[in-house]
This record gives structure tokens, C-alpha cells and sequence, in this order.
């Protein structure tokens, strides 16, 4: 992973001395708002095609499931095996949007290793990037997490959320989005 780090940075200082700071700042907001919008190709998925690649280790394929629209982005984060930092903030491994899609959708999370993990997420229909609730606190946007723990009062415990995953191939979760 360093070397792709060492690499990104490499291209950054090439892009800053031919472009200069102002026009390198434009490009990669340009580019990041074209990915965060799934018009360059991430890790958004079409629906004939498989979420995570036959060749990544780690990888976690997650079906979303009872996705009431097409409006917005369902973001997934995952989380490792602590329950301290368990939907903490500051605390993700990953973190993917992609648009939604009615019925299902697809998606592809990274682990770093194998190991073992939970995932929540979240339907974000009005696209504010925020897991957003009522006065009350309620949530006011679908949500789930790994292992489809159910509706209860509060979060689940994080053992209830927690999948292991190998590196032989993508691991497959469905996860079912509750809406209150």
C-alpha cells in the first residue's frame, strides 16, 4: 500500500509543477465530484456485473436489499473487530457511496486483511451525506447493518454485526435496509 501511496504523491508533485496549486485544486475537485456522482468509474457497480473484483483479497460484496428508490446514495462503512470504535466516528476501515438503486444494489467494501468485520449503512435519499434522524432522534433514512440484527431501540451490540472474511475471493453479505 505504501507504494501506491508513494506513487499518488509522485503524480501530485508532477501535476502541481505542470498545473500549478490553483488549477491541481480544480482538477481533483472536478474529478472527485465526477466519482462521487458515478460518472467516472470507483467502485459503483452496474447491475450486471459482480461488486468486488475475482482478484482482491478481502474484498467484501454487499447486496443491498428492500432499497424503497432510486433517490440518493446508500453509504456503507466497515468497521473492524472493536467494539469501542464500533460505529465511532473517525473510526471506518472503509467507507463507499454509491448511487441507489429501487429493489437492489451493489457495492464493494475493502478490508485490509482477513479477519473479522461489521458493516452499517445507511439509505441517504436527499444526498446530504448524513445518516439523518428526527427531533426525536429517530432515524428519518433507512439503515441495516451486517447480519441483519433487526429493529430494536438503540444500536445492536457489535457481536450481533460481526461477519469474518478470508482472502480467497470476495466475501457475499446481503443486507436488508430497515425503514422506520
Amino acid at each position: 500500500m505504501e507504494h501506491v501511496k508513494g506513487d499518488v504523491m509522485t503524480a501530485l508533485r508532477f501535476l502541481k509543477t505542470r498545473l500549478g496549486c490553483a488549477s491541481l485544486v480544480i482538477l481533483l475537485a472536478f474529478t472527485l465530484g465526477l466519482v462521487s456522482a458515478g460518472l467516472l468509474p470507483g467502485r459503483a457497480v452496474a447491475a450486471d456485473q459482480p461488486a468486488c473484483s475475482a482478484e482482491t483479497a478481502a474484498s467484501i460484496e454487499v447486496k443491498v436489499e428492500n432499497v424503497r428508490n432510486s433517490k440518493g446514495l446508500i453509504t456503507a462503512v466497515l468497521y473492524g473487530d472493536n467494539p469501542e470504535a464500533f460505529l465511532k466516528r473517525g473510526q471506518r476501515l472503509d467507507r463507499i457511496r454509491v448511487a441507489a438503486k429501487e429493489g437492489e444494489t451493489l457495492l464493494c467494501l475493502q478490508a485490509p486483511v482477513e479477519g473479522r468485520y461489521s458493516i452499517a449503512l445507511y439509505h441517504d435519499e436527499n444526498g446530504n451525506k448524513k445518516f439523518d434522524r428526527n427531533f426525536l432522534g429517530i432515524p428519518s433514512e433507512g439503515y441495516g447493518f451486517s447480519n441483519n440484527p433487526g429493529f430494536r431501540f438503540g444500536k445492536p451490540e457489535q457481536k450481533e454485526t460481526l461477519f469474518t472474511i478470508v482472502e480467497d475471493g470476495p466475501t457475499s453479505l446481503r443486507i436488508s435496509i430497515l425503514y422506520l
